[in-house]
């Protein structure tokens, strides 16, 4: 095992298992930054002598708590500046992922990782290239780094261990990565979710079949014996994508030399700006002058590629780390400074910027395009590259929720699992429409459809979300409270678009006092039905079924279900205005007793604050059977739809009228 593999795993454990907060001393005058930039704000200074907790080390930097007049501080110091216990110690005085005797030392530390167990049905293939079979490609040193970036995201997106692939360096030639993505199309079963990640260059070149230039990834023996197109990436991508309940994708690679190309010494040795001092390499190896200009460009997007070849947008996410006319780059001493900041706000500085009560792929975005501002801030030769999301931005990693403490990012499957919030549904927060009759009798067999035309979801946005120019770092605006109606969207986003939902009203329009709430739901995959009301209040959110008077919430496919079914109805009651109705049939049954003690009759209630939402996004898209035994084996989980995460959905309004 090469010291680089050792000294990273040390970093990694000691970090990650638990130790989390060690105890440190300042060994000289030091200040507590913002960030682990030398430019960043100066939170306080550090005297010699002060006793700081550690929480994380990266890349020479060292992440710490302390004890102020004010109260308790975390921010950034040098790890040149503290003395640590032996083990942290040894990490950080490594040289922090430069050349070292042959050897890369990682000094990656990890604060928070969520601990909700990992599922057997998440996957992830990770790519990384750093050193080329052809000499006259430069190296990216970085890309050894990002593959333990890469893998603390997907361990945040709970995939098993034993589900993570890695291709590195001369490992990651054409044909592994053809043979790698085939070999995950085997093990991938309907339902799952996929993340790949590829760090190393990328290039463009002229392709006379496409009568223009073409975009490429660059294998490691790429320049003597092809590359990997976005077409040709679709295409391997088809069967899988056809399966997943979401893909993830992320280049961090860029397809351009710029508009600048860069020089023979920024391409071999890097460039320094003044605010930090890993030296940046561009992640673009050209191989044709004409296809330097971004103005030849024909190619097409790979969620482009896959949409054109049967995906469908909502279940496929692509981030790429630059637009097709930037240059994005490789930090010698953290790695890709996409990969090492979406890394960041993944596992712990995003913002639930519309307080949903989760964190979206885009908000994740968002927090780390203002990392890489700015690290880029007032180069004199490059601007910040633009992190570029298509297909489906509103995709939610892992749900959180904003009731624990932001900085320790604590999943909502734990925090479901403790005391339920003895929080109360305020007076004037109630069933927008209730009115139950008490059982009497067994429910009633599903009836027929009625006639009404069915009701089908609206089409997902798939516009490329890029970033704002560079500047300065935009203040963080306000957490703004969500409609009842916007928290469900959010569940409603999460969606496989796979699974078709029909679900037809009796009536669109209620009348206050008069009429009851009665629809019928169809699905072309069996499954569990369940259906949550946004009130026209605005405030709540109620579990409407299953509920205390009627769990058989089964259906098969092409069955219809009429609700409510049996002795329990829904009547109109005001006040005026707009409900909001989601219907999902999920492919395995959802645990929802871990919302008990939220109660509105035999209805289960989930207040419209983070918390609520969290708890509630957590539970209806998770398999109450995934971490069972029933689900621990490979074998187990082929061709078991009761093992999958998956659901299909269908989101209408509903209008109370006097």
């Amino acid at each position: 095992m090469s010291q680089f593999i050792r000294y990273g795993l040390l970093g990694l454990a000691l970090f990650a298992t638990g130790v989390g907060a060690q105890n440190a001393t300042v060994s000289r005058a030091a200040e507590l930054r913002a960030e682990k930039l030398a430019t960043a704000a100066v939170l306080t200074p550090l005297s010699a002598g002060a006793a700081v907790r550690v929480l994380s080390v990266e890349g020479g930097w060292v992440l710490v708590e302390m004890n102020n007049p004010s109260g308790k501080v975390s921010g950034w110091v040098r790890a040149s500046a503290l003395n640590m216990q032996a083990g942290a110690s040894a990490v950080a005085g490594l040289s922090s992922g430069r050349e070292a005797a042959g050897n890369n030392a990682l000094t990656l530390g990890v604060r928070g990782i969520p601990t909700a167990a990992p599922r057997i049905n998440r996957h992830a293939l990770i790519i990384g290239v750093g050193r080329y079979g052809d000499p006259s490609v430069p190296p990216l040193p970085g890309t050894k780094l990002d593959r333990y970036s890469a893998t603390q995201m997907a361990q945040v997106m709970q995939v098993p261990e034993g589900n993570i692939q890695y291709l590195q360096d001369d490992q990651a030639t054409g044909d592994n990565i053809r043979a790698a993505l085939k070999g995950l199309n085997e093990r991938v079963q309907d339902g799952d979710r996929v993340f790949i990640h590829y760090s190393g260059h990328g290039t463009r070149y002229e392709d006379p079949q496409a009568g223009g230039c073409v975009e490429a990834l660059l294998p490691y023996d790429g320049m003597s014996k092809g590359t990997i197109t976005n077409k040709e990436m679709a295409n391997l991508l088809a069967s899988i994508t056809q399966k997943t309940d979401k893909l993830f994708v992320m280049y961090d690679a860029c397809h351009s030399g710029g508009l600048v190309p860069p020089t023979v010494a920024a391409r071999t040795r890097g460039v320094l700006n003044v605010n930090d001092e890993g030296a940046l390499r561009p992640k673009f190896a050209g191989t044709s002058e004409t296809c330097g200009n971004p103005v030849n460009v024909r190619t097409r997007s790979l969620v482009n590629e896959q949409v054109s070849r049967g995906a469908l947008p909502q279940d496929i996410v692509h981030l790429s780390a630059a637009r097709n006319n930037e240059i994005s780059f490789d930090d010698e001493q953290k790695g890709g400074l996409a990969t090492q900041y979406m890394r960041d706000c993944m596992l712990r500085d995003a913002k639930d910027l519309d307080g949903s009560g989760a964190i979206s792929i885009d908000e994740i975005r968002q927090c780390a395009q203002e990392k890489i501002n700015r690290r880029m801030q007032n180069d004199t030769n490059y601007k910040p590259h633009n992190l570029v999301l298509s297909g489906n931005t509103g995709f939610v990693p892992a749900w959180f929720s904003q009731a624990a403490p932001q900085a320790m990012m604590q999943p909502v499957l734990a925090l479901v699992e403790n005391k339920p919030s003895t929080a109360s549904v305020p007076p004037a927060v109630k069933p927008p429409a209730a009115v139950v009759v008490p059982v009497v009798a067994a429910p009633a067999a599903p009836a027929p459809a009625p006639s009404p035309a069915p009701v089908t979801p609206a089409p997902v946005a798939t516009a490329p979300v890029q970033a704002a120019p560079s500047g300065p770092a935009p203040v963080a605006a306000p957490i703004k409270m969500l409609t009842g109606e916007q928290a469900l969207q959010q569940m409603f986003e999460q969606r496989n678009a796979k699974r078709k939902v029909q679900v037809t009203l009796t009536k669109e329009a209620l009348v206050i006092g008069q009429d009851a709430l009665e629809f019928s739901v169809k699905s072309d995959r069996a499954g569990y039905v369940y259906a949550a009301l946004a009130g026209s209040d605005g405030k709540a959110l109620y579990m409407l079924f299953p509920n205390d008077l009627d769990q058989h919430n089964k259906v098969e496919a092409g069955q219809t279900l009429k609700l409510p079914q049996g002795n329990w109805r829904i009547k109109s009651s005001g006040p005026a205005g707009t409900n909001h109705l989601l219907v999902m049939v999920a492919d395995a049954p959802r645990d929802l007793t871990a919302l008990g003690g939220r109660k509105s009759g035999p209805f289960l209630t989930s207040l419209n604050d983070a918390e609520g939402r969290a708890q509630l996004g957590a539970l209806l898209t998770t398999s109450r059977l995934v971490n069972t035994q029933a689900c621990q084996t490979p074998a187990s989980v082929r061709n078991n739809p009761l093992c999958s995460d998956a659901y299909g959905a269908v989101l209408l309004p509903i209008k109370e009228i006097p």
